[in-house]
């Protein structure tokens, strides 16, 4: 899915007014000056960033070639973020046609026609997935696991805030990871009140690692991927299917074991041992061995004998890091478009 853009949209209107920050010699002499930035909110209250921009003269003469907009196109249209279309042109088409309506703005059918075949160049785009994890937890792991062992010709990645950045700094591209879960649940980035069915999305996105791809200008020009028009929805998965393939990731990740987060605290300790190949007859007291046998066995675990033997090693709950990344992103699911939860045509 599309998860921001940022686009020059070139539009022939009146210049808006937006401020700027200027730095002055100590003899009053201006250094440089830099135009601020409008917002424009929409239904779901989520910003829609944008400025004229044109020659150095359209404050002047009243009039500005270009509009320059930066903005998340999914949570602008759907008020969330979980799940998106990877449709980059329509995405933005029909949030221009919002801002257009706030400006009060009547684009001449050329300007109109430039918009919907995707004719304006992109100066930032970032693609995200999410990925399947049997639970959160094991989400979680995974990044952790991911911050000591992986990297990209950035090198090593850098961990802040849950989340883990490979190249954060560079000026070209970045990945980054992180638990969508428990993004939802930080002040800033919950779900809006008013949105319907919101249920629906905590509950499915409570397993999925969540990769985002940040590709800018240079890199976009390297490419040859300048136009929006380029950016089509079979190229924006090829591209990030390339990308995400820079990561190396050979370690492996235990995946927590669900029935270990079911079993009473008392019996973890036990079936852990048992687990792990321990004769937990000879580790337990004779009573507390029958005991928790006895408890055991209601969850289909008989601890009587271990496991495996001593030169048996148990892989079932242990996989490359690699392989969860090699899967197929997980798919929007149909009650998405049904409760109508995803923007689409």
């Amino acid at each position: 899915m599309i998860d921001w853009v940022s686009a020059i949209i070139p539009l022939d209107h009146a210049y808006i007014a937006s401020g700027a920050v200027t730095k002055t010699t100590v003899d009053g002499e201006i250094e440089w000056r830099t135009h601020c930035y409008n917002h424009h909110l929409g239904s779901f209250d989520d910003k829609l960033t944008y400025r004229s921009e044109g020659s150095p003269e359209c404050t002047t003469v009243g009039r500005a070639s270009h509009l320059y907009v930066t903005f998340n196109p999914s949570k602008f249209l759907q008020g969330h973020n979980v799940l998106g279309s990877d449709s980059l042109i329509d995405l933005v088409s029909d949030s221009l046609v919002s801002l257009f309506d706030h400006l009060d703005i009547h684009p001449t059918d050329d300007e109109l026609l430039n918009i919907k075949q995707g004719n304006y160049r992109v100066t930032r785009l970032d693609i995200n997935y999410p990925f399947s994890l049997p639970i959160k937890h094991d989400v979680l792991s995974f990044i952790r696991a991911a911050e000591f062992t992986a990297k990209t010709r950035h090198g090593r990645p850098s961990m802040k805030g849950g989340t883990l950045y490979f190249g954060k700094n560079s000026r070209r591209w970045s990945i980054k990871m992180y638990c969508k879960a428990e993004e939802i649940l930080v002040k800033g980035h919950t779900l809006p009140e008013h949105l319907n069915n919101k249920n629906l999305l905590v509950d499915w996105v409570q397993n999925k690692l969540r990769v985002e791809l940040t590709l800018r200008t240079k890199e976009l020009e390297k490419l040859d991927l300048p136009l929006a028009r380029n950016l089509t929805e079979k190229v924006i998965k090829k591209l990030f299917s390339e990308y995400i393939k820079r990561i190396d990731m050979n370690k492996q990740i235990r995946l927590t074991d669900k029935l270990l987060l079911e079993l009473p605290t008392r019996l973890r300790s036990t079936y852990t041992l048992w687990k792990s190949g321990e004769d937990v007859t000879q580790l337990l007291p004779r009573a507390t061995f029958y005991r928790h046998r006895k408890e055991l066995l209601e969850f289909d675990v008989d601890v009587t004998f271990p496991m495996r033997t001593d030169d048996e090693t148990d892989y079932s709950n242990v996989i490359p890091l690699l392989r969860v990344l090699e899967a197929k992103p997980v798919e929007v699911p149909d009650w998405a478009f049904e409760h109508k939860l995803i923007h689409c045509r």
